[in-house]
């Protein structure tokens, strides 16, 4: 079969951000549930859920007797958290089919829920008592960095008693399947598996893995070198490195020590109080080879990897000069090259955003069910609700200029320009573009539009989106 570009794999509407029932049926088709009404019972639940995103579980349900199936869904042991996220995570693997490349985001967050205090299996997530959950989530993006879905999603809870032993000495001792880090290799293997097993091989694209420092972990490279994978990953470790002439030295020593590529102005996101900036930095680039030596790890084999120092020489006062050392398996030695790696990893904050979505906008964490497995049901219910929201005002981003119809059916967007324009539709109105539609759902959200403004974020979005399919409701309630 031959294998489509990027443009070809899109021309079809978006199933990803389609109306909620069309997009639960095309999310959850393979889910691997026993019977076929339970099955139903997902996608009914799932519509549910994607219609009213901002809603609690039984407010998006509407009616006792849609919350009451919903709540036996979820309570039922038939139905697992694995099945539910295989579905979606076979959704996504489908959705990558024919792309040049993808990227794989992983990254840990903390889910603490608050009004249940009686559930069970929960474990402590921080210093007070609240009880919560780990969840380890893979996000693919596709070329133009647009989130395609969810690959895999772990989730565990600690123990009282495991959470002052997490840095000691005997935990690095420990085999590295039986640590915390683990969860890094079991989110690259898991992509890797469901996406052979979805997509034939000339249509599977080439994955880079973009890791924040935590998964600075040399067996980590080993594992991701050993296929046809890529990676960008945050330096955590000054690692120590060979010279060609028998040397030893340390890495981010070595690539400081090399000429500037390039001088460029960035964009820095707003974090912990600071506002968004621009910082003007150096770029680095060099190729190392590790040699490595820690005597708890005699197995580890030398490795070339390249690394990209991005550094800002003079920060405004008060702020932190913005530093990173990145780890990289592709091409670096060029300014262009070594800025694309910038890029690459630039990306990851995406999968901050769907964090952001699933706790503010789709309020996870006010969920109250009598166990953690119940809980996480829920999750993978949710998390291609909240991954849907931020396709959606991606693809604004980077295809505003196509036509509406690819996320909204005709009553959707006539609703819509109804509700914008506080009048009916004209005959032969022009449909108008992704763009445009995802403007005025923010309106609908409280965005203003005005120039400065920008696209409206997840948080006016998911609002807005609500809002649209309450009146598509009454629209075509009025019509009949």
């Amino acid at each position: 079969m031959r294998r489509r570009d990027a443009s070809q794999a899109c021309e079809a509407p978006d199933q990803l951000v389609a109306s909620p029932a069309v997009w639960a049926a095309a999310t959850f088709a393979t889910a691997a549930l026993p019977d076929a009404r339970l099955h139903a019972r997902l996608v009914q639940v799932a519509t549910t859920l994607g219609a009213k995103p901002l809603d609690s579980f039984p407010q998006a349900c509407g009616n006792w007797t849609q919350a009451k199936g919903a709540y036996r869904f979820v309570e039922n042991e038939r139905v697992t958290f694995a099945a539910i996220q295989r579905g979606s995570a076979e959704a996504t693997a489908r959705a990558c089919a024919g792309r040049p490349v993808i990227y794989s985001l992983q990254d840990t967050t903390t889910f603490s829920f608050p009004r249940a205090k009686e559930t069970t299996g929960l474990g402590p997530v921080s210093s007070c008592d609240m009880p919560g959950m780990l969840v380890h989530s893979t996000l693919a993006l596709d070329e133009e960095g647009v989130a395609l879905g969810l690959l895999d999603q772990q989730w565990w809870c600690r123990e009282e008693k495991d959470e002052p032993n997490r840095r000691g000495g005997k935990h690095k001792k420990l085999p590295l399947a039986e640590k915390e880090s683990h969860k890094w290799f079991r989110g690259v293997e898991a992509a890797q598996r469901t996406l052979a097993r979805c997509v034939v091989e000339d249509q599977r694209p080439r994955v880079i893995h973009v890791f924040d420092s935590e998964a600075d972990i040399h067996e980590l490279f080993e594992l991701i070198l050993a296929g046809d994978d890529g990676a960008v990953i945050r330096s955590s470790q000054n690692r120590r490195v060979k010279h060609e002439d028998g040397q030893t030295g340390s890495a981010h020593d070595v690539v400081r020590a090399s000429a500037p590529l390039t001088t460029v102005t960035i964009e820095v996101p707003r974090k912990h109080g600071q506002a968004a900036r621009t910082a003007t930095v150096e770029v680095r680039a060099c190729r190392v080879r590790l040699h490595p030596s820690c005597p708890h790890h005699r197995n580890r084999q030398p490795l070339q990897l390249g690394l990209v120092e991005v550094w800002e020489p003079e920060a405004p006062d008060g702020v932190e000069p913005l530093h990173w050392l990145l780890w990289t398996t592709e091409p670096c030695p060029t300014a262009a090259e070594a800025l694309a790696i910038v890029a690459i990893y630039k990306k990851r904050w995406r999968i901050e955003d769907f964090h952001l979505t699933i706790k503010s906008g789709c309020r996870i964490e006010q969920v109250q069910f009598k166990t953690a497995q119940r809980i996480a049901k829920v999750l993978a219910l949710y998390s291609p609700v909240a991954v849907r929201i931020l396709r959606l005002r991606d693809r604004a981003r980077v295809a505003g200029d196509a036509p509406c119809t690819e996320v909204l059916n005709e009553n959707e967007w006539r609703t819509l320009w109804i509700a914008i324009h506080n009048r009916p539709v004209p005959a032969h109105t022009r449909i108008p573009t992704l763009r445009q539609a995802v403007l005025w759902i923010g309106r609908l959200g409280g965005h203003l539009g005005r120039k400065r403004d920008g696209m409206p974020g997840v948080r006016t979005l998911w609002r807005g989106w609500r809002d649209l399919e309450m009146l598509t409701t009454l629209y075509n309630a009025a019509r009949r």
